[in-house]
């Protein structure tokens, strides 16, 4: 008797194995769709990208397999996260909603954008969740994986999972 359940108990444990690694699998391949290369900073070419982009939403890094949206303020214009691009001066500045922020812009030799040390104002936000929102897109747009953009939306992907979407805005 004791062979019976060992051998089914090995049977099991062979098929949840194997069901195991297909999930793992799948779960792989339908992400690699989305996601960049990990070890591959890219971008689109910086004359593309001139003017300025605004945020329209944050999807955090999936967690169990669920994606997550981090939920940004609805500001008036004035308030609103937004990115500018500027190719004729090899710079990046912008909004977080509470302080203005800017960096060099170089090319690597693949022509991937690559930010320079990010400066920003020091103005302290009257909301905690401005503050936290304002720290975490600082830190994504130091240690992104790359931009990729589809006409007028623009993605920055960052190391960290999280996926920023930016709009072009239409006055440029």
């Amino acid at each position: 008797m004791t062979t019976n359940t060992s051998s089914s108990k090995k049977q099991f444990l062979s098929i949840l194995f194997r069901y195991i690694g297909f999930l793992s699998t799948l779960v792989l391949v339908s992400c690699s769709s989305i996601m960049p290369d990990c070890n591959v900073c890219s971008s689109p070419p910086l004359n593309d990208l001139n003017g300025r982009w605004t945020l329209v939403r944050w999807n955090l890094a999936p967690q169990n397999g669920q994606i997550r949206l981090r939920v940004i303020p609805q500001p008036n214009n004035s308030d609103s996260i937004f990115i500018v691009f500027d190719s004729s001066k090899n710079m990046l500045s912008g909004f977080t909603g509470c302080n203005h922020f800017f960096s060099k812009l170089t090319e690597d030799r693949k022509g991937a954008i690559e930010l320079g040390p990010i400066g920003s104002t020091r103005k302290m936000c009257l909301e905690n969740q401005r503050n936290q929102i304002e720290r975490d897109f600082i830190n994504v747009l130091e240690d992104y994986r790359s931009w990729q953009q589809n006409q007028n939306q623009l993605l920055l992907f960052g190391k960290s999972g999280d996926v920023l979407v930016f709009s072009r805005d239409k006055k440029e």
